[in-house]
């Protein structure tokens, strides 16, 4: 039975008010339950809430009906989302086998309703999701729940009340005769038993709660979804929604308000798209305060600035060396190491070399020396790789290779260069690994196996896991493509509290927008990469566990691909980064010609933890080899 054949309803309501039943006994006429559903019970104060549950395998999802609908609501919804899914259906005070109506009820009130069905069912995180006041409350769960929810999924919730103002007349212009017909026999029959004065005073429950604070502050990811109601769509602010990374607004055209009655399929599909990208990690940023307008240039005036003194380690020489790019740093042996790649004019040309320079206390720096040969005549150049601590010896990384484009050449390899302190200098180089160009130095699994993420000569992504018994000892575990073509480049790893690896990588294709990628077996298999809500310029990050547990990001969020500002973002988990602060984001300016405009910014940063100070090094414009020292007090401050 779907929920258009109200006839038999519209004629029991009317027959109860007819004759004048009390509503604390008239009930209402809520028809048959759902199939594979069980229908539940939970007392509360003024009475009993009515809910159904089904059973499943997968994640948890609550979804609330509109008002003067019950869960019947979503009938048409249901056969889209995953059939293993958890799945309650709670009925608000009043509505389905929920009585009686509410005395004095409140969107807080309905929430704390909802989340007690969720403490009985024992759901410990779940997704929560409504259709109009149904979307309110989930929203306002959200608000006050924020550990226990892992989503909002809110249709056609109104943020403010004043936001319907902006569809102008009629409210439902894409509703046909027939199914306002069948709307408003629904909503007799929701409320066969209710008064007229519960009905007027239920109706303007809702614009007495704002949702417009939650929304520019929630770190949870938000989904709102909307009818466009057969016109151009208005902007996001009008309808009170913020346009920021964590939250998708999904438009379907040609529909009103009742979403679930006029477009359930294409609704369903969204809602389980939604959840499913979550399920696979699509969530991972979460900072108030980066605004993303649709259309507009990034703004990022309302985030914090985190104080830094900024160090200059190699300024460029034009013609000799007016290109700098690839910095790293490590601290070893009582001194501060940088490393980069340097040429005369331009990357990637015949004769890009590696410079290194040495400080004992990260602000005077060594004049550079150089770590590898220029070779110009042989067609040959470098790569700056890193510094890798190994075995308590330090060892200088570079990638080699004929100077061709694209990348990379035939005779792609990595090599090493440890440093002999007797000699002062590098010893000879040795192949790490061939086909080889690594994004940052090894860093340690669980296992106590060295990994690094890795691209060959075709710019395939790889793990790369060994290291122990020779710096040469590795074995590659490809990243499987991500499922939309996006193109994977320079991942980043990290461990997780709970021993999973997460990966993060830029997409070459300009989605404007970090991947994700996990694995539970210490990097034998990945998922596949998922678009995810943290925005990028497409340009290489880092990611740092710092000594205190937290995790460290440093990268350039401009979705606009412009690689200012540099941004240090905070998580206290490694799955979501819930604050971001600027650390530079001044306008640069080129001092020598021949530079392409992307050349413009703030480079390819990576993070050291030294003392009491958190170091950012980077290259500038591509010129200058820039290191910028924040005292790790002041990142108290950001509460990811």
């Amino acid at each position: 039975m779907t929920r258009f054949k109200g006839a038999a309803s519209l004629l029991l309501g009317g027959v109860c008010l007819a004759l004048g039943v009390p509503p604390a006994l008239a009930q209402n006429n809520p028809g048959p339950d759902l199939p594979g559903f069980t229908r539940q019970f939970l007392a509360v104060d003024e009475g009993k809430i009515s809910y159904l549950y089904r059973q499943g395998r997968g994640p948890a999802l609550m979804l609330i009906p509109g008002s003067f609908s019950d869960s019947r609501q979503w009938e048409r919804v249901i056969p889209e989302l995953d059939p293993g899914w958890t799945l309650v259906l709670a009925e608000v005070r009043g509505h389905g086998q929920s009585w009686p109506p509410p005395a004095r009820g409140s969107i807080e009130q309905f929430a704390a309703d909802a989340m007690r069905i969720a403490d009985v069912r024992k759901l410990e995180r779940f997704y929560v999701g409504g259709h109009s006041i149904g979307g309110m409350i989930a929203l306002e769960m959200g608000r006050a729940w924020p550990a226990r929810i892992l989503g909002v999924l809110s249709v056609e919730g109104w943020t403010r009340h004043q936001a319907q103002e902006v569809f102008g007349r009629p409210a439902n212009p894409t509703l046909t005769e027939e199914m306002n017909r069948a709307r408003e026999a629904e909503r007799l029959r929701v409320t066969g038993g209710w008064t007229e004065e519960q009905r007027k005073t239920f109706a303007q429950l809702w614009s007495r709660w704002d949702g417009a604070e939650l929304l520019r502050k929630t770190a949870l990811p938000i989904l709102e979804v909307w009818g466009d109601r057969g016109r151009p769509t208005p902007a996001p602010e009008a309808i009170g929604i913020c346009e920021r990374p964590n939250i998708e607004l999904r438009w379907i055209a040609g529909a009103s308000h009742p979403l679930p009655a006029e477009k359930p399929a294409e609704l369903g599909r969204i809602l389980a798209g939604f959840i499913r990208r979550m399920e696979a990690g699509a969530h991972l940023f979460g900072a108030p305060g980066l605004r993303l307008p649709a259309g507009r240039a990034a703004d990022f005036s309302e985030l914090p600035r985190l104080p830094g003194e900024l160090i200059t380690i190699f300024r460029a020489v034009e013609h000799e060396a007016g290109f700098n790019m690839h910095p790293y740093v490590t601290h070893f042996g009582g001194r501060f190491w940088a490393m980069w790649s340097s040429n005369r004019i331009r990357d990637l040309h015949a004769g890009q070399h590696v410079r290194f320079a040495t400080s004992h206390d990260a602000v005077n720096w060594s004049a550079p020396r150089m770590l590898t040969p220029r070779e110009d005549e042989a067609n040959m150049r470098y790569f700056a790789r890193g510094f890798w601590i190994r075995a308590g010896e330090l060892w200088a990384l570079a990638a080699y290779d004929e100077a061709v484009r694209p990348l990379f050449g035939p005779g792609l390899e990595l090599r090493g260069y440890r440093w002999n302190a007797a000699r002062d200098a590098w010893d000879a180089p040795v192949v790490i690994a061939r086909d080889t160009i690594n994004n940052f130095p090894p860093e340690r699994l669980a296992s106590g196996e060295w990994m690094m993420a890795r691209r060959d000569r075709r710019m395939r992504t790889t793990m790369a896991s060994g290291g122990l018994a020779a710096p040469g000892d590795w074995q590659f575990f490809a990243l499987p493509a991500p499922e939309d073509g996006a193109r994977m480049d320079e991942p980043v790893w990290w461990t997780l509290p709970d021993g999973t690896l997460a990966a993060a990588l830029r997409d070459n294709r300009k989605s404007g927008r970090l991947y994700r990628s996990c694995s539970r077996d210490q990097g034998r298999t990945w998922t596949p990469p998922v678009r995810t809500d943290f925005p990028d310029a497409g340009a290489k990050f880092h990611v740092l566990r710092l000594r205190d547990g937290r995790y460290a990001m440093v990268s350039n969020p401009n979705p606009d691909g412009v690689r200012i500002p540099q941004c240090l973002s905070l998580s206290a988990d490694g799955r979501v980064f819930t604050a971001m602060a600027v650390l530079r984001d001044a306008p640069t300016v080129y001092r020598f010609a021949g530079k392409d405009p992307g050349y413009a910014g703030y480079h390819y940063a990576q993070l050291l933890e030294q003392g009491d100070s958190l170091y950012v090094i980077h290259a500038e414009n591509m010129e200058d080899i820039r290191l910028l020292r924040i005292p790790l007090r002041a990142l108290g401050n950001l509460q990811p």
